[in-house]
């Protein structure tokens, strides 16, 4: 039988975040708590983020 482990709730992953003409990698625990974060740091109204997987 195979265990598996639960993520940690809160865990922080790499996202690639584009905004204001920006690029650039951010720690955050999802995409939209990325964009979210992105959007208030820059004061715009659009974000885009996706995970690195390495």
């Amino acid at each position: 039988m195979k265990t598996t482990i639960a993520r940690t709730p809160g865990e922080l992953h790499p996202y690639h975040v584009t905004c204001a003409g920006l690029q650039y990698i951010a720690m955050a625990t999802s995409a939209g708590m990325a964009i979210m974060d992105a959007m208030e740091l820059h004061g715009v109204h659009a974000a885009s983020a996706r995970r690195v997987h390495l």
